[in-house]
């Protein structure tokens, strides 16, 4: 009994401390899982934005070449 007692002394503010820190884990993956869903949408709006410049980036390139060629043409 006299063993227990000095194992519980022990051990009791150890669980009580892994249930705090569990509760501190909890609350951190939900606040990562927050932020990778944010990372995800960042990302994706890249991508769109990525393909939508290198689109119109082909547009200008293509009117430059046709305003050099017509440039040409005058004189």
């Amino acid at each position: 009994m006299s063993a227990y007692h000095k194992a519980s002394k022990i051990v009791k503010p150890k669980l009580k401390l892994l249930q705090v820190k569990a509760a501190e884990l909890k609350v951190a993956e939900d606040q990562l899982a927050s932020a990778q869903a944010e990372l995800k949408a960042v990302i994706e709006k890249k991508a769109q934005l990525d393909a939508l410049y290198a689109e119109k980036q082909e547009i200008k390139d293509r009117m430059q070449a046709e305003a050099n060629k017509l440039k040409r043409k005058m004189d």
